[in-house]
């Protein structure tokens, strides 16, 4: 390959790792390689050199190759609970924080509803004297043998991180950070994480959960990080790696790892941001979508409005409140590595637990397992075929599978061909529940949105989720198991920061705005020349915005601030803009009441150059004369199978019908059409 800038995306999978080359031409190659849960970042590099290996890619162009990554490994340890052994330090009385959580009931219509557990446990949780004000004042002088104390028991129970989440440091971080320098001093072997330096912002709980999540998965990314730091050097390429982050941009993996919780939904979030660019590729340009992708571990959901991915402050994933900026993204344990169990009354369950690559689904045959996955239904139904080749280099196994299924069907007293049906079932029920929650929170009427759906098994389930919440038109990508990777390889630069205020708008007066504004500004800038230094951009820009609410209302608006309001102390502007961001969330506004200003927030942005991907051939297609047997919802029917590379522009295909190709299979249900458009996607409608 000759000498011209190139660029790389990868994509971490609980069971597959997908890679995307392309080059400033816009020629594209996209490679899958096994994931190695065992090493995180080892499988980048093991595809990186068979990228090499395969293209010959020039020596100059490849030591300067752009490249980013994206991750599930910290969302399938946060999901699996794998992460690190982690206590906490509160100010005294707040032992329970996490036990009383927002004393909400999770799901109030069910009787069994119960709050999540804890991701710490109470028995490693100690308490401190001391105190600061909502003010930020100092009430209590912090007590330095609590601390030594605290941590010392600590240690003793094994924990490997602490957590420090101290009341009001959001205001004044000084005795947070007080409790590391008295560690540090007295030589107690705790490593320490500061809730005021994760994310500082009111709202004890959920701070501390994000400082959780931090402490739980950093270990996790550290060796993911520092395994491919040394990799990449190893293979003569000097351009720093980037991460994908959860708000669906990129960041220096180097900052990254300070504070791994902005990257906790890199794969997913990178997924959104790719299926927004191929809809727009497609035609589907300032569409509303909605994204389903489906890996080995999880099915993950997303919103698209505008033809913007959303990005909210108010996201959950694996029962935890993600305070920070994120793409709007739920994921649920069911995906095609997800394990199907029997509960003790005997009822078929998919997930949350997944086999992972090792030893992966049963229909693998890489091992002796024969551990039921989602995968093996698949097969078993007639969606998959023995001896197709997934990722291009597997090649499934019908035996293993119908073992494995076996398990269950014993017990069940039933045929394995009907557990496959039933536990296809399950997982499109629980991806359908989790849909509609997520459509409902965003104020959406599911039938009035489109889909993108991707990854590894999201084609192959996209239409029977669509039909049972009345979604009547889906786009397939042209290169579908690899969507998060290439999305992550088109992403800028993007951060976010947050500066407390926390005071009425009556209180506030123009020098002390503009100070606050500034000094987020000034962060703000810090960040993109950090960022910067060894990557190019074409432009950058910072976003301002406010989290704001009545005085006495529970929750917040984000709005939309000019930098000149702010700056000139135009009261009148910021109330004005409020009361319109409200009415159009709420449908009403008081224009009497008072306002707080909660926190000031900056969305930095640094384009980057993004050569335009080369369309598929656009040369007739051919006809497939293959069928297969699937058994599907209570019916056997016959199935014509087509080969993706084979299809011409504007070619159509009537349902029932399958289309393979290396990165996935798309399943065309009866009652539906697909037909290729120019940009090489495969559009589904229902007839």
């Amino acid at each position: 390959m000759t000498a011209q800038a190139c660029y790389l995306g990868t994509d971490v999978g609980g069971t597959f790792t997908d890679l995307v080359f392309y080059t400033a031409s816009g020629e594209l190659h996209c490679f899958k390689v096994p994931s190695t849960p065992a090493r995180p970042g080892a499988s980048i590099l093991e595809g990186i050199d068979e990228i090499k290996t395969a293209l010959g890619v020039d020596d100059a162009a490849w030591r300067e190759m752009v490249h980013t990554h994206s991750s599930t490994v910290a969302t399938n340890a946060l999901i699996e609970r794998k992460g690190a052994k982690i206590g906490m330090i509160v100010s005294s009385g707040f032992r329970d924080l996490f036990e009383l959580q927002r004393l909400a009931i999770p799901h109030p219509m069910r009787f069994d509803s119960r709050r999540p557990l804890p991701l710490i446990p109470r028995a490693l949780v100690r308490e401190v004297g001391g105190r600061i004000a909502a003010d930020g004042n100092e009430l209590d002088p912090l007590p330095e043998a609590d601390v030594i104390d605290a941590a010392q028991e600590l240690v003793a129970l094994g924990a490997e991180i602490a957590i420090v989440v101290l009341l009001h440091s959001y205001r004044n971080p000084a005795h947070e950070r007080a409790v590391r320098d008295i560690i540090e001093r007295h030589g107690v072997p705790l490593r320490l994480e500061l809730s005021s330096e994760v994310w500082a912002q009111a709202r004890e709980y959920e701070r501390g959960v994000l400082t959780a999540v931090n402490a739980s998965i950093r270990p996790i990314v550290e060796g993911y990080v520092e395994r491919l730091d040394r990799g990449l050097g190893e293979r003569a390429i000097r351009t720093p790696a980037r991460v994908a982050r959860s708000n669906g941009g990129a960041e220096l993996a180097a900052t990254m790892r300070q504070r791994p919780v902005v990257a906790l939904l890199s794969g997913p979030a990178a997924g959104v941001a790719g299926a927004a660019a191929a809809a727009a590729d497609a035609g589907w340009e300032m569409a509303d979508l909605m994204t389903l992708d489906v890996g080995g571990t999880s099915a993950d959901i997303g919103v698209i409005r505008g033809g913007r991915p959303v990005l909210s402050s108010e996201e959950h994933i694996a029962d935890f409140p993600l305070l920070i900026p994120t793409i709007a993204v739920s994921s649920i344990g069911a995906g095609g590595g997800s394990i199907l169990w029997l509960d003790p009354t005997g009822s078929l369950k998919v997930g949350p637990r997944s086999v992972g690559a090792d030893p992966g689904p049963a229909c693998y045959g890489t091992s002796g397992s024969r551990i039921p996955a989602l995968t093996d239904a698949f097969l078993v139904a007639g969606l998959l075929a023995p001896g197709q080749r997934l990722g291009g280099k597997l090649p499934l196994q019908m035996q293993p599978a119908r073992e494995a299924l076996e398990t269950l069907a014993g017990p069940l007293a039933m045929p394995v061909e009907t557990v496959a049906d039933g536990a296809i079932r399950v997982a499109n029920a629980l991806m359908a529940g989790e849909a509609s929650n997520v459509l409902a929170r965003r104020g959406v009427d599911a039938p009035r949105f489109r889909m993108v759906a991707f990854g590894g098994a999201g084609p192959l389930v996209a239409a029977l989720l669509a039909e049972e919440i009345g979604i009547d038109a889906i786009l397939i990508p042209p290169f579908p198991g690899g969507l998060s990777a290439l999305g992550a390889a088109r992403a800028d630069l993007e951060g976010d920061l947050v500066e407390p205020v926390y005071e009425r708008l009556g209180a506030l007066d123009q020098p002390g705005l503009a100070r606050v504004t500034a000094n987020l500004q000034a962060r703000a800038a810090a960040w993109i020349a950090e960022q910067t230094a060894a990557l190019t951009v074409t432009g950058t820009r910072v976003e301002l915005a406010a989290d704001m609410r009545y005085d006495g209302q529970g929750y917040d608006v984000t709005v939309p601030l000019d930098e000149t309001w702010l700056k000139s102390g135009d009261f009148a502007r910021l109330r004005a803009a409020f009361h319109a961001a409200h009415r159009a969330a709420y449908g009403h506004a008081n224009e009497t009441a008072e306002i707080w200003l909660k926190e000031l927030r900056a969305h930095i942005i640094g384009a980057t150059p993004k050569p335009r991907i080369i369309p598929l051939r656009s040369e007739a297609g051919t006809a497939s004369e293959a069928t297969r047997t699937v058994r599907l919802f209570g019916r056997e029917f016959s199935a014509g199978v087509h080969e993706r590379a084979a299809l011409g522009i504007d070619q159509r295909i009537a349902g029932p019908a399958i289309v393979n190709q290396m990165d996935t299979t798309t399943w065309i249900p009866e009652g539906w059409t697909a037909q290729v458009v120019p940009s090489g996607a495969l559009v589904l409608e229902r007839t």
